[in-house]
């Protein structure tokens, strides 16, 4: 999205504005607040919180809330990760002022009643409970946790069992007081209302929130030289055996990110001719599924693969990664093969043009991470400008085996 507008409010909260005319509207809140923030006695508390702002506010009950843009056929929704909290609503224009209102008053004025926070409580228990029994979530949560030690990035998103169980409701409120505060919030806006149409509907809402100021807290940053690779295994329940390798990466200030990103597209990205799933997959039948993921937060990166495999094909599964890794540090495609992967590449990054909702909650997060935003034309030229020197350089600097950790969920298959 190339044509946005920004205006900030006197206690710090930020608008993005985006036109567009269109009958839906997309907004909500992105708040630099995640699962990184808590304290190990606090693990899995932003994630709760993002709970709790659907059950009841000063003035609403639970069901209020959930009924309030579902009446006008709109959606609701939020999500946590390790940095971030995003709640945002997809909803008939014309609603626009009724979903402002509801949104600001979920954000400010959640009372967090107890009543609700123990239901809430074993809904996340349940939750908890369906990912550990998925191995393709579980195994990177405990990469994650293995390979940031001793740090809040290797925290659970969700928690633990034991953790949710210790939070009582002044802890909540504590929590929420120290970081879901206006300085560190973007409203997002995409819809045919302009800018001092949206302003003068949010305005009311926004102004009466006092700024944080002296309440503002730091957060612990990841030294990436603290990454200690490690290689794992763990016995597991399950019928396949699952692996993940990977380890530090470019963070979202680099300008490596961009060559970082491109290059674990083309190892294996959502396309089915990703190198990885055509040599292990296609070539070999040694998996249903395999992928390659990069993530960056603003002191860190993560690059990881993952593939599900039957045990007996974990070795050769396993030295196919390596090569591939060693491929991009020694060899590289041609030009021609690297144009075809960059025209690809940039075709994902158009059809995602189509989600305007992730638009602009990525978005805001970029501005929360103080990134600038970048035009379609601007972010394609960075990837024109990538060649197989860069590549190689980017690849010899993090995908070096030595620097690679690895985890096996070992399953009863192959044995």
């Amino acid at each position: 999205m190339d044509d946005y507008e920004l205006y900030e409010f006197p206690n710090g909260l930020r608008l993005y504005h985006h036109h567009c005319a269109s009958r839906i509207t997309h907004c909500g809140f992105a708040m630099d607040a995640g699962s990184r923030d808590e304290t190990a006695q606090e693990m899995g508390m932003a994630h709760f919180i993002e709970h709790l702002f659907f059950k009841g506010t000063k003035k609403r009950k639970s069901i209020h809330v959930l009924n309030r843009l579902e009446v006008v056929g709109g959606e609701l929704n939020a999500y946590t990760s390790k940095d971030k909290t995003c709640v945002y609503a997809s909803v008939n224009s014309d609603y626009f002022a009724r979903t402002a209102e509801l949104l600001s008053d979920i954000v400010f004025h959640s009372n967090f009643p107890e009543k609700e926070i123990g239901k809430e409580r074993n809904v996340i228990h349940e939750e908890i409970d369906m990912y550990l029994d998925s191995p393709e979530e579980n195994i990177l949560d405990l990469f994650q946790e293995k390979a940031f030690k001793n740090h809040p990035l290797g925290f659970n998103i969700l928690g633990t069992h034991e953790s949710l169980n210790t939070f009582k409701r002044q802890d909540i409120l504590n929590f929420y007081g120290s970081w879901y505060i206006p300085e560190r919030m973007v409203f997002v806006y995409s819809g045919p209302k302009t800018l001092k149409q949206v302003k003068r509907i949010l305005d009311p809402h926004f102004l009466v929130i006092p700024p944080a100021n002296e309440q503002v807290k730091k957060r612990l940053y990841f030294d990436e030289n603290a990454f200690q690779p490690f290689h794992a295994i763990e016995e597991t329940p399950h019928v396949q055996t699952y692996l993940t390798i990977g380890g530090v990466a470019p963070n979202n200030q680099e300008e490596d990110r961009a060559t970082m990103a491109f290059l674990s597209n083309i190892i294996g990205g959502p396309g089915l001719n990703s190198r990885l799933n055509l040599s292990i997959r296609e070539r070999h039948g040694f998996a249903y599924d395999v992928e390659s993921n990069y993530q960056a937060m603003r002191d860190i990166g993560l690059f990881h693969i993952y593939v599900g495999t039957d045990g007996k094909h974990l070795k050769k599964a396993q030295d196919l990664i390596w090569k591939e890794l060693k491929f991009w540090r020694t060899k590289g495609l041609s030009s021609a093969q690297l144009q075809r992967y960059k025209n690809q590449f940039k075709g994902q990054i158009l059809m995602g043009e189509e989600n305007r909702s992730g638009l602009i909650l990525s978005a805001g997060k970029m501005l929360l991470d103080e990134r600038p935003i970048d035009s379609l034309e601007k972010i394609f030229k960075r990837i024109d400008a990538i060649d197989s020197s860069k590549m190689m350089e980017v690849a010899n600097k993090y995908l070096q085996e030595d620097k690679m950790a690895s985890l096996i969920f070992k399953g009863s298959s192959g044995e």
